[in-house]
């Protein structure tokens, strides 16, 4: 059902402006004028029987009809469903509709399905006036918010996309066209990586910009991301912003290929393998920590501390009150002195054992008695583990 309102133009008899009869009358399409005078004549009466049911038209023809009239400036739809009209003297029109007359056209061709109210037609001017959009540019937003959103999204929502489109200084249809495109890749990039974890949702804004920092800013290919989601399978709620450590980790490694992160898997692997084994050969039987893990992967790769040695002073760390921190102690102390040699080592512990003994009369430590163990390259390969040649 119609309503309609004057905002104060009409009273008593239905009067018709001749300015309505000569200039509009003449091109109005079929049932447009009789729905016009009609209400005229309605707009001022609280009786007169409902417009649809007078002149047999049904709501999607009087919507079509009064978005018509509202192109010519002549009504503002106030409200689409339900219909509120509100009428406008011909002689008061404003210069925007005429100005317009051709872009309203081009809105109602591309988005049939919704009728633009008179405040969504000003916001959409300003588009042009404001953002400088070209017209076929606004009509090309509207009916991409409406693609994506469907007929009935709010009007804050088309405002915020257009707002978007300026920023990024979109103009003419060219750009807007390439923005779109742009938009997409990254959006399914990734919606893609939702789905690889059963997740029935749109990407938010903020999951997109993480993949746009990983894609562009980092140059990661999607197979490197994928790669990455591996790490993430025991995770119980699987997370951008956990899938951002473990590329943040992949990046400063240098592992920004899948060769490449093949390669630190099979490092962390070995440097896991190590770390346990160590724990058991300082009387520590549980997993690794991951900082024992960087640990191990610190006195490998940058102390260059051959795994033998590493074996030593873990044996010489089990009757310590806390085992992992004497290790760090003693490695630390090897490498400030640069000991890399399996007999100085020995000699180094023997050393600290003496000084021990000699400071609290103690008898001498079980890992100074312990015979140190001496493991074969296929033993150590078996940790995955790779003897240093130095």
């Amino acid at each position: 059902m119609a309503r309609f309102v004057t905002g104060g133009a009409h009273s008593g008899v239905t009067a018709v402006e001749n300015a309505f009869i000569i200039d509009y009358m003449p091109l109005a399409p079929e049932n447009a004028v009789k729905a016009y005078i009609y209400a005229l004549m309605a707009a001022s009466r609280s009786d007169a029987p409902d417009i649809s049911e007078a002149l047999g038209l049904d709501d999607e023809a009087l919507s079509s009809i009064f978005a018509y009239w509202q192109r010519m400036g002549l009504v503002r739809i106030v409200s689409p469903d339900p219909l509120v009209i509100e009428l406008l003297r011909p002689q008061g029109i404003s210069s925007s509709p005429r100005k317009y007359a051709a872009l309203i056209e081009k809105l109602s061709s591309a988005v049939p399905q919704r009728v633009f109210t008179g405040d969504e037609l000003r916001v959409i001017y300003d588009w042009i006036e404001v953002f400088g959009f070209c017209e076929d540019t606004a009509v090309l937003l509207v009916s991409d918010c409406v693609k994506r959103r469907g007929a009935r999204l709010k009007l804050w929502q088309m405002n915020t996309e257009a707002k978007l489109w300026a920023d990024a200084g979109v103009s003419t249809v060219e750009e807007a066209l390439e923005y779109i495109a742009l938009r997409d890749e990254r959006t399914a990039g990734a919606q893609k990586i939702l789905s690889r974890w059963k997740l029935r949702r749109a990407a938010t804004n903020d999951e997109v910009a993480l993949y746009i920092k990983w894609h562009e800013q980092w140059g990661m290919t999607d197979e490197v991301i994928a790669e990455a989601c591996k790490e993430l399978t025991s995770a119980a709620q699987p997370s951008f912003k956990y899938l951002d450590s473990v590329l943040t980790t992949f990046r400063a490694s240098g592992a920004i290929t899948p060769e490449a992160i093949n390669t630190l898997r099979h490092e962390q692997d070995a440097c896991r393998e190590l770390a346990r084994i160590m724990l058991e050969r300082a009387g520590l039987n549980r997993a690794p920590t991951s900082v024992q893990q960087q640990d191990v992967d610190m006195w490998r790769n940058r102390y260059r501390i051959a795994p033998e040695l590493l074996m030593l002073a873990a044996e010489a760390a089990r009757q310590s009150e806390k085992p992992w921190g004497s290790i760090k102690r003693t490695i630390a102390r090897w490498h400030d002195n640069g000991i890399t040699e399996l007999e100085r080592a020995k000699a180094d512990i023997e050393a600290q054992a003496a000084k021990r003994i000699s400071s609290s009369g103690a008898n001498k430590g079980r890992a100074l008695s312990h015979a140190s163990r001496a493991y074969s390259e296929s033993e150590l390969e078996r940790m995955g583990v790779e003897l240093l040649e130095d």
